[in-house]
């Protein structure tokens, strides 16, 4: 007797949450056309990061802050094999942005979700990422980004508007580039 009545509360329970919009699927991750939150991002520790994205001296940035017409943001994991997989192909897309890169019209970077500054020194210093990694320690921003499984790259403009997102390997690099070329136009 009291099965029954447990199946249809659980029932009720769900069919009220999804008319209230509280589905118990996870938010929807940022997709093009949208506009993102302000990101509160802690300024690179290795090296020359820091410099490379226009934001030396500073303690934290925002996107915003970056000097560019688009963004290459990529959300990896710092433990995360797919991730390790996709850096040969986006180093590649770094080097080939390297003079709109200079020139302050793209800035690319890899947000190490849950990664401390350590961490993210020590995969800069083993010579993996070639691109600048900015730490993520308490997962802030990832969580505002709806926690993406990783890899999940996105093209962004420094106002936070969305032009492109890709959840896992991307490692069609002359697509991305075309996209970043549209984008700059």
């Amino acid at each position: 007797m009291l099965r029954p009545f447990i199946k249809h509360v659980l029932l009720c329970a769900l069919v009220l949450a999804a008319l209230s919009g509280r589905v118990l699927a996870a938010e929807a991750l940022p997709a093009p056309g949208q506009t993102l939150p302000t990101l509160a991002l802690k300024a690179p520790v290795f090296g020359q990061d820091a410099k490379d994205l226009g934001v030396a001296g500073k303690k934290t940035f925002r996107l915003q802050d970056l000097k560019a017409k688009v963004i290459v943001l990529e959300v990896i994991g710092v433990y995360c094999a797919e991730c390790v997989k996709q850096v040969p192909a986006f180093n590649t897309l770094y080097a080939r942005l390297g003079r709109r890169i200079q020139a302050g019209e793209v800035r690319m970077f890899g947000l190490a979700a849950g990664g401390t500054d350590m961490e993210v020194e020590n995969l800069r210093k083993s010579g993996i990422y070639k691109y600048p990694l900015v730490a993520d320690e308490q997962y802030k921003n990832h969580k505002l980004l709806r926690e993406p499984k990783t890899p999940f790259t996105m093209l962004v403009t420094p106002a936070g508007k969305v032009l492109y997102t890709h959840l896992g390997i991307d490692d069609d690099i002359e697509g991305l580039l075309a996209r970043i070329k549209e984008a700059l136009k």
